[in-house]
């Protein structure tokens, strides 16, 4: 029989699990979305000389890197070993990945909602809506990276990657899911839990608009997760074997 408090943290978890996908959306819009500079933006950054143009980025600049900052300490701290370690003397284990899923959604939905703009200057520029080969082939190469993201977080067990899981078995007095796994897994898990790094960096960058802020964006996040998702050959091994088979469980069905 779960405890009233088992039974309030599964159903917290779920909140979270409900608001992490809202936020995912909004980044993935975000991100996505083809971009225009506004023509007030154009008019009057042509009355600039190139200094006064990057003078204008400082302050933009400025805020958004905190933004990411905030996120990126947020995502970082918050899986540390001394923060696991409060949560387990609070008896909170069970929730800790799910306050790691909300704490990170919560800095994420921050910085989409605060971001400003810097188009003063302005790296590259594809006018998509201009063509419909320009604007299939920007809305393809998006989707098809972000169905990376998503499959593959669907194949490393979804649920568990939210901290649902987690809370559930702690419900049902059961080991927590991370027990039932494989070696080879809770190993990849130690280095990344979710994918992909190359889905992610062609969202980044293949961009119709890249602004400085913009850039400054995929600089800092691309930097972040390639420092801090160390994962070596055995886990890209696992991961080759794990497709494989997967593909060939699909063949025979």
């Amino acid at each position: 029989m779960a405890s009233f408090k088992q039974l309030v943290i599964f159903l917290l978890s779920l909140v979270g699990f409900v608001y992490t996908f809202y936020v995912v959306g909004s980044f993935m819009f975000f991100l996505s979305n083809p971009r225009t500079p506004s023509k007030i933006y154009v008019w009057v950054f042509n009355l600039l000389d190139n200094k006064s143009r990057l003078e204008t980025s400082y302050g933009p600049i400025l805020y958004d890197t905190l933004y990411i900052i905030g996120f990126v300490l947020t995502h970082s701290c918050m899986k540390s070993g001394l923060v696991k370690s409060a949560m387990e003397k609070m008896g909170l284990a069970a929730a800790e990945r799910s306050l790691y899923c909300l704490t990170s959604s919560l800095s994420l939905q921050y910085l989409i909602q605060n971001w400003k703009p810097a188009q003063s200057i302005i790296l590259w520029q594809v006018d998509v809506s201009s063509s419909n080969v320009y604007w299939w082939t920007f809305i393809l190469v998006h989707a098809f990276a972000w169905m990376i993201i998503y499959g593959g977080s669907i194949i490393m067990d979804l649920p568990e990657i939210l901290g649902v899981k987690q809370t559930y078995y702690d419900m049902k007095n059961y080991a927590q899911p991370i027990a039932y796994k494989s070696f080879r897994l809770r190993h990849l898990y130690t280095h990344v839990r979710h994918p992909s790094f190359a889905g992610l960096c062609v969202i980044l960058w293949a961009t119709n608009l890249m602004t400085l802020d913009r850039f400054f964006l995929a600089s800092l996040m691309t930097l972040y997760m390639y420092f801090a998702w160390s994962t070596d050959r055995s886990d890209i091994a696992y991961q080759r074997n794990q497709f494989q088979r997967k593909v060939q469980e699909l063949i025979k069905e």
